[in-house]
């Protein structure tokens, strides 16, 4: 009986081969790595963006003058969200936007800062709409930082 033959010469080996060879690809692309980590080592920091960061010392009598409002949420039996601005409790949303609204007629949109206060059981949709009211009235909202009381 005959045995098969294989060939092997370079056709027949090439003939195994598919694709393209990775090799050169890599290479070049290792290179272009490395050319640029050292070329970032050579530039300093006066190269890169500058950041507006605002510079220590006094603060302007305009930001002195800032009004804030301490938004307290919670929410009622019915699931419902309640608001709370200093003595003022049980604000419903129409109320707290008219609320809101007065204090920014009265001491200007620019200097009236709302700070939201939600309860651990309020939801998020509840956060979100304060801070639409807000940006309706055009007065600048934030969260309060939480609490690290026990």
């Amino acid at each position: 009986m005959r045995r098969l033959s294989t060939r092997r010469n370079a056709a027949a080996q090439f003939d195994l081969h598919y694709g393209p060879n990775m090799t050169p690809m890599v290479d070049v692309t290792l290179v272009i790595l490395i050319f640029f980590m050292a070329s970032a080592a050579f530039l300093g920091p006066e190269w890169f963006v500058k950041a507006a960061l605002p510079v220590r010392g006094n603060v302007p009598a305009t930001q002195q003058q800032l009004t804030h409002l301490r938004v307290v949420l919670t929410r009622a039996a019915d699931g419902s969200m309640l608001a709370g601005v200093g003595d003022r409790t049980g604000l419903t949303t129409a109320t707290l936007e008219a609320f809101i609204a007065s204090q920014a007629l009265a001491h200007g949109r620019e200097n009236v800062v709302v700070v939201v206060e939600p309860a651990p059981d309020v939801s998020y949709d509840a956060v979100v709409r304060v801070h639409e009211i807000c940006a309706r009235i055009g007065v600048r909202a934030g969260l309060a930082p939480e609490s690290t009381q026990p």
